[in-house]
């Protein structure tokens, strides 16, 4: 069997819900060959930024390998189904394992940037609840309302402001706008947080 023919969905998740399946490291080795590389370049080419590539780079091989693991034995206990291509699926586990290290390096900021990617690609209520659970219900709520309940520049200014540990003068430089205004934006955003997640856990 070729690797176009075991990479299809319905073949692939079959072979790994069976551990014993003599097929099982083929699919494996086709998975790494197709998927490995692409995998690396994509995330390079969109979240680089003229950061340290080759951190980023690692992070992502790591992350490709891991969330191999995680898919394999997510299948084997059958609690994975394939909406789509494999390739969707490989990459979102890939995602999360991403997501996970830089929740662990305390990273968030970059968080918004991988969750904006997941969140255009791969649209599959599975997926979506493994990824709740890297987050506590706290933490799921600040990140919501970061994300979604605040104007973009109040949002943009508390995650440069605490997550990329800038500045007000240089928050000021990248907006084009004056200290001050940072300043008053910020303490907005302070309140309207405040006043969500007062609401959201009962304060």
């Amino acid at each position: 069997m070729d690797c176009q023919e075991i990479t299809k969905p319905s073949v692939a998740l079959e072979i790994m819900q069976n551990p014993e399946d003599s097929r099982l490291p083929h699919l494996f080795r086709c998975i790494y060959s197709q998927f490995h590389d692409s995998f690396i370049s994509w995330i390079l080419n969109r979240h680089s930024n003229g950061g340290n590539n080759e951190k980023l780079q690692e992070d992502a091989k790591d992350a490709f390998q891991n969330g191999l693991l995680e898919l394999f034995d997510k299948a084997r206990k059958k609690e994975l189904s394939i909406k789509g291509s494999l390739k969707t699926v490989v990459y979102s586990f890939g995602m999360l394992q991403l997501l996970a290290s830089l929740k662990k390096e305390n990273m968030v900021y970059k968080v918004r940037d991988y969750m904006d990617d997941f969140d255009s690609l791969f649209q599959n209520d599975f997926m979506e609840s493994e990824r709740q659970e890297l987050f506590d219900k706290k933490e799921k709520d600040l990140m919501e309302a970061l994300l979604t309940r605040l104007p973009a520049r109040q949002r943009d200014i508390l995650f440069m402001r605490y997550f990329g540990k800038l500045r007000s003068r240089q928050i000021a430089e990248k907006l084009g706008i004056s200290v001050g205004n940072v300043d008053n934006e910020t303490a907005k955003a302070y309140k309207a947080l405040r006043n969500i997640l007062k609401v959201k856990h009962n304060l």
